[in-house]
């Protein structure tokens, strides 16, 4: 049964703990540390997150256990995170404790877990009604040190799931932000309770506890929700990164490319380096395909980790996406493997952490999805030979400065026009193009590339308002009447400004889920030929030609090409003039 009685109190108390230390302690650290030896040495690692409602459901006789163990030993998983808290569910640290040894016979690893969500007897939900909570309400404050005091107690490791972030308005926070921003005040607000409220609650009843930090994949909206990815990293012992992209066809979780999840790895990954040991997907809204795909894209942005949230799909057997993943862990495990060990390589893309992107919301995730090796990074990229500079990376006020630097020294560097109007009549300048005082959207149907026009079967979004002279428009689009540059070029000293006029969104577009993708774009569409010309300019500094249609994204790790087809028929490439041929969903290393 799912147990809802908000306990006070409960738990190991220090005295209990020091007799525990005492007694089993020394057994214990000798099996969990040959058990955690054994999990790093592999290249790959398979992990599993129950829900509260699961571990009620699945785990509370000896018997449930032993069906779940089978069950995971078939996924290779090594680890369980077992929730004890998702609002007024529970379940109560004897229960925890008894499950938890259970596993660890079976020879698994096992931490805890918590979805920050408000119920009506556990924390203060928000102003806006929903499960995020206000974590300016003392109750709120209070429940949560509950939780970390009595399950520190239990585990060494406690995982904080989706939801530490608050959409929270009301006079009470009002009043606390003061002459804040509202982005500024939550950032502030969530970075400042981890240290009393998670990590000293905790580690008052056991000093060696580890915290995991898990972050969704809306990365372009964590400021607006009080996300803080470089001060919350600091603050905890790991990070894990969300790579639940789902169904890129479908309204109900965003039209989401299905390359979010390695961009956002790889982008956290330039803020809290070594920290980031996971990534996260689960069966929402998937396809059996679009499961898998998410497995692939952690696993190629460098992931040394899989959690599979929730475990109801196998031990029910209910999703076709199962056994698709039992069957590619064998490929997954090879492709760590050539993985490990390599640097990241290709287009560096500069997204400081708390920008805007208005403009160019999720632009990354669309710009591999035509085939460039976007690397995000949350520092400007000065070493790299070609970088995009999007409308986030306006918000960095040294970044005129650091693009004369870059361009003396040879490099390329790709600008939007969101960029262009953040910065203004310094950057047009610069990149010897006009932009009108307001974004002027609209979208072209058609191209031309070398005097040729070729029409686009879904509309591409730009902005109609951009103007350069003849002479440096390398491609040219069409929207009626009207014709407006889609790609410009101009020398700066020995390095090179383009302009790419591409256009995602802007904070308010469309309908539907307001923290992802609101609607399809026509970029993914785009027909090869226009796809090769775009390469062709954006891969010269790399030393690269590739001919490929859109929805194959190209990774480089160290000196290999890798490439994914999330396309449902084979498709060939051009390599450096090479012929490639790929399959439908298939990974290819070179």
């Amino acid at each position: 049964m799912t147990h809802k009685v908000n306990h006070g109190g409960g738990g190991f108390g220090r005295r209990q703990w020091q007799t525990m230390k005492r007694t089993r302690w020394p057994f214990l650290c000798i099996v969990l540390l040959s058990m955690l030896a054994s999990a790093s040495a592999q290249p790959l690692r398979i992990s599993v997150y129950a829900a509260v409602g699961e571990v009620n459901k699945y785990m509370l006789t000896p018997e449930g256990r032993e069906k779940a163990a089978a069950i995971f030993n078939g996924f290779k998983v090594h680890k369980i995170f077992l929730e004890g808290r998702r609002g007024d569910q529970y379940v109560p640290p004897a229960v925890l404790r008894e499950i938890r040894d259970d596993f660890r016979k079976r020879g698994f690893l096992v931490s805890g877990g918590i979805m920050y969500s408000a119920g009506k007897i556990w924390a203060v939900k928000t102003s806006a009604g929903g499960a995020w909570l206000n974590f300016q309400a003392e109750k709120t404050q209070h429940d949560i040190a509950q939780y970390f005091t009595e399950n520190a107690a239990v585990f060494d490791e406690l995982l904080v799931d989706d939801r530490f972030g608050t959409d929270d308005t009301s006079p009470e926070s009002d009043r606390a932000r003061g002459n804040r921003s509202w982005s500024e005040y939550r950032r502030d607000l969530l970075a400042t309770v981890i240290e009393p409220l998670m990590l000293k609650s905790a580690r008052a009843v056991n000093p060696s506890v580890r915290l995991i930090i898990k972050y969704p994949q809306w990365y372009d909206w964590f400021h607006m929700m009080g996300y803080d990815p470089p001060r919350m990293s600091g603050l905890s012992d790991q990070t894990w990164v969300g790579t639940e992209t789902r169904n890129p066809l479908t309204e109900r979780s965003g039209y989401v490319q299905p390359t979010e999840g390695y961009i956002n790895y790889r982008w956290f990954s330039s803020i809290a380096g070594k920290k980031v040991a996971g990534a996260w997907f689960d069966h929402g809204d998937c396809t059996a395909q679009n499961y898998v795909d998410q497995a692939y894209q952690s696993v190629l942005a460098g992931s040394p980790e899989l959690t599979v949230w929730s475990i109801e799909t196998m031990m029910e057997g209910s999703h076709p996406g199962d056994p698709l993943f039992k069957a590619a862990l064998p490929e997954l495990f090879e492709l760590a493997e050539k993985v490990r060990g390599r640097s990241i390589g290709g287009i560096s893309y500069y997204k400081p952490a708390g920008s805007d992107g208005a403009g160019n919301l999720y632009l990354m995730d669309y710009l591999a999805m035509i085939g460039l090796p976007i690397v995000p990074e949350a520092s400007y990229p000065a070493a790299s030979r070609i970088a995009i500079l999007g409308a986030q990376a306006a918000s960095d006020p040294e970044v005129l400065s650091h693009m004369k630097q870059h361009l003396s020294r040879g490099a390329t560097l790709v600008l939007t026009p969101a960029f262009l109007h953040r910065l203004g009549k310094a950057a047009t300048e610069m990149a010897n193009v006009h932009v009108l005082g307001q974004t002027r959207l609209g979208t072209a149907d058609g191209v031309e590339i070398k005097g040729q026009r070729v029409s686009l079967t879904t509309p591409l979004e730009m902005d109609l308002g951009l103007e350069a002279a003849a002479g440096e428009v390398l491609i040219s689009a069409s929207s009626g009447d009207n014709r407006v540059p889609l790609l410009t070029s101009h020398k700066v000293g020995t390095g090179r400004i383009l302009v790419l006029n591409v256009r995602t969104f802007s904070w308010g577009d469309g309908k539907g889920t307001w923290l992802l993708a609101p609607q399809q774009l026509g970029l993914p569409e785009i027909p090869q030929v226009l796809a090769d010309e775009l390469r062709r300019e954006l891969l010269a500094p790399l030393g690269i030609q590739l001919s490929s249609p859109t929805k194959v994204s190209f990774y480089r790790w160290g000196d290999a090409s890798v490439f994914y087809n999330f396309r449902d028929e084979p498709v060939e490439l051009m390599l450096n003039q090479k012929p490639v041929t790929l399959g439908p969903h298939r990974v290819l290393w070179r």
